[in-house]
């Protein structure tokens, strides 16, 4: 038939400490949240130095616009109003 096995007084008196699994379990918690940091960190300055790039190529391009239509102004007017002379 089936073996019955009966716990002794002493195994019912054993008590399980799992607070190095915590403590293990809480520090690889705060690794990966300070992984995490520093990687959102990075990705926020190459995303401000992108920003700062496509300020600049802007920019130029806004500057490059202005000084052609200056250009253009200054060509109309020379058609309209020939210089004396």
């Amino acid at each position: 038939m089936g073996m019955i096995i009966k716990m002794s007084d002493e195994d019912k008196n054993v008590i399980h400490d799992y607070s190095a699994i915590d403590r293990i379990s809480e520090e690889w918690s705060n690794r990966e949240d300070e992984v995490s940091k520093e990687i959102k960190s990075k990705n926020r300055i190459r995303s401000a130095k992108g920003a700062v790039q496509r300020a600049f190529e802007t920019l130029i391009i806004l500057v490059g616009l202005g000084l052609f239509a200056v250009l253009i102004a200054y060509a109309i007017r020379l058609v309209i109003y020939q210089p004396l002379g």
